[in-house]
């Protein structure tokens, strides 16, 4: 994140997600670790404030027209995409939640809460016609659009902004992504009223209460094995060596490659996004949802976050390397014009998703988190099951309980 004082006042801007979905390993981890004392503060919400959001989002369509996701009511949703868009579509975007609902009760026994499943799991699924009719094999996002959206093509806009948020080419990306919208109204949207920066502290504070060393500024240069293959340590950018038993790398796919030193697999990676923050002038700040999404009708969206109890502080998200200017007046033509009153600016670029998901076997089985190298375990956006805040979460999740299984 990034921090802005002036007059004494501090705003503090987060560069990662700031929408929670799946919240119950963060839930799991915080009620495991927790202290038993009088007044200790053990569930999430305690630690953290977590709060239902609704709506989840405010889509804004370029010509203006506007619908507010509501949180976990399929009435609710129809309604609103309803009213929004015409008859109809509300029973359109509910084909794609039955969709996912079907992929993710599919996949959910077999390979998210199954730590070490892989292509055999998959496998298994895919030769059973209850798995391929819900995985739905060689099928894209694009076949779901043309095939339901057909009377409300604006629903692809929807749809495409999804898979991008997953790191996926809409043109390619396939219709196994379908989850996440339904994971999303299936469990609820999640605010942390004080950004997600906050979630980072307490999971330090935590970590540090039960006597995890911290170092940090202390780049790795090598994953050390011993023979044969079982990962002993890591050396540092500035030659020392830290022995360990138990290696894990919350690192990109191809960065692990070159941290184990092999052949650098051939991905396919998503354009770079740009994090812009913003602390907006008080007396030109407009009220502002947790989430405004500025849908484009011939490329990607922008997201703006709000934080609850910082309004006048907005990180902006956008596909690809914009500069500054640029974003602030692709805002301004969709009617948030702020230049001129910006009290500062902080902007960053990079990689956020991991390797591109392009088919079912690159979306479902990523980097295992069980490396070959007995030891390592792999975790984060570029791993198993996948990218996003609650997918990195059970990532860990899965390596912890394969290290507790000796694994």
């Amino acid at each position: 994140g990034w921090r802005h004082e002036e007059n004494g006042e501090a705003l503090v801007f987060d560069i990662g997600a700031c929408t929670l979905t799946l919240p119950a390993a963060f839930r799991d981890l915080f009620i495991k670790t927790a202290r038993r004392s009088k007044g200790a503060a053990i569930t999430l919400e305690e630690v953290i404030g977590l709060e239902s959001l609704d709506p989840v989002r405010r889509y804004v369509f370029s010509d203006g027209t506007r619908l507010d996701l509501p949180n976990a009511s399929r009435a609710r949703l129809t309604q609103a995409f309803d009213d929004a868009l015409g008859p109809g579509a509300g029973a359109a975007w509910l084909r794609v939640i039955d969709h996912g609902s079907r992929v993710w009760n599919t996949i959910r026994p077999a390979l998210v809460e199954a730590p070490g499943s892989g292509r055999r799991e998959l496998a298994h699924l895919l030769r059973s016609r209850s798995g391929r009719a819900a995985l739905t094999p060689g099928r894209s996002l694009d076949d779901l659009t043309r095939r339901w959206f057909s009377n409300h093509p604006r629903l692809g806009l929807l749809l495409d902004d999804y898979a991008r948020r997953a790191g996926a080419d809409p043109r390619h990306a396939p219709a196994v992504l379908a989850m996440h919208p339904y994971i999303e109204h299936a469990f609820g949207a999640w605010r942390i009223p004080a950004g997600a920066h906050t979630l980072a502290i307490a999971l330090h504070t935590r970590a540090a209460e039960r006597g995890v060393e911290f170092r940090f500024n202390a780049p790795v240069a090598r994953i050390e094995t011993a023979s044969p293959g079982a990962a002993n340590g890591v050396s540092l950018a500035d030659g020392a060596r830290m022995p360990a038993d138990i290696v894990i790398a919350a690192v990109d796919t191809a960065t692990l490659a070159k941290l184990t030193g092999v052949p650098k697999p051939r991905l396919a990676y998503p354009p770079d996004a740009t994090a812009l923050c913003l602390a907006v002038d008080p007396a030109s700040a407009v009220p502002m949802p947790h989430e405004t999404v500025l849908l484009d009708d011939s490329g990607p969206a922008i997201h703006i976050h709000v934080a609850a109890q910082h309004p006048l502080a907005w990180t902006i998200h956008a596909e690809g390397n914009q500069d500054t200017d640029t974003l602030l007046g692709r805002l301004a033509r969709r009617g948030l014009d702020v230049r001129g009153k910006v009290v500062a600016r902080h902007v960053t670029t990079g990689a956020a998703y991991g390797p591109a998901p392009r088919d079912l076997r690159s979306t479902l089985l990523r980097s295992a988190v069980a490396q070959p190298v007995r030891g390592l375990y792999h975790v984060g956006a570029s791993a198993r099951p996948g990218a996003g805040l609650a997918f990195a979460a059970l990532s860990a999740w899965h390596a912890s309980e394969l290290i507790e299984a000796g694994a």
